[in-house]
């Protein structure tokens, strides 16, 4: 069983019927068809990975493209398009969040308020494939740069390069030989590579909160800058 599909899979499951009960909610038939592609999608990449094939970046592709577009336009509809996001973890879960207001913590999956304003938070499964710690002493910079690589260049070959520096509690992240499929949502609102890298940076470093501080598309890639938080904002 190719377990990343199947993770992919039910997160696409989980993300779609979020989508439609807000779409039901808001009386949005447009986003509700959307989830409803979205959920299909899923159930597919779910059936696939109990084949025993190799998964390949064409599928992450195809996840990617359905995910962005569902996202963008409930982001779009709740006004969050200009919104930051980070990564939360709370109740062994991590929820990718985007709000207008400091990384809220106090989140619960789908749409909320905290502080006066929406947020969305977006359930995500942690990658089953990271580096754990040794009994030798390892920095978190160091298990953080083995994940990624692990995750992105040797399950998904999403890249060529993964390198991970940390500077005075900021994480730069250098990804470096973005393959062709993916490179076009560098620069869309919801972007593959940062929710990656925001997750498995959630669980390497054991923080409350991890925000997005910076990412800049590169000649040869993007750079994804973080900090880690113990806490952000209560909701």
């Amino acid at each position: 069983m190719n377990t990343r599909l199947l993770v992919l899979g039910v997160n696409i499951i989980v993300v779609s019927a979020l989508l439609a009960v807000y779409g039901i909610l808001v009386g949005n038939s447009g986003l509700v068809g959307i989830a409803l592609s979205v959920g299909i999608l899923g159930g597919i990449l779910v059936v696939y990975s109990t084949t025993p094939q190799d998964p390949s970046v064409v599928a992450l592709a195809s996840y990617s493209e359905i995910l962005v577009n569902a996202v963008t336009s409930t982001l779009e509809d709740l006004d969050l398009l200009e919104s930051r996001i980070c990564a939360v973890k709370r109740d062994n879960y991590t929820y990718l969040v985007y709000s207008k207001t400091t990384c809220p913590l106090g989140v619960d999956p789908g749409v909320g308020f905290t502080g006066g304003s929406p947020y969305l938070a977006i359930p995500a499964s942690t990658p089953s494939v990271l580096v754990e710690s040794s009994s030798e002493p390892t920095s978190s910079t160091t298990l953080l740069e083995r994940s990624l690589t692990e995750i992105l260049v040797g399950e998904f070959s999403a890249c060529r390069g993964v390198r991970v520096e940390e500077e005075g509690g900021f994480y730069r992240v250098h990804i470096m030989g973005l393959t062709g499929l993916l490179k076009q949502y560098l620069e869309r609102p919801v972007d593959p590579f940062t929710l990656f890298v925001l997750v498995v940076s959630s669980e390497i470093l054991r923080a409350g909160c991890v925000k997005l501080i910076e990412k800049k598309i590169t000649p040869d890639g993007v750079l994804i800058v973080l900090r880690s938080e113990k806490s952000g904002a209560e909701g």
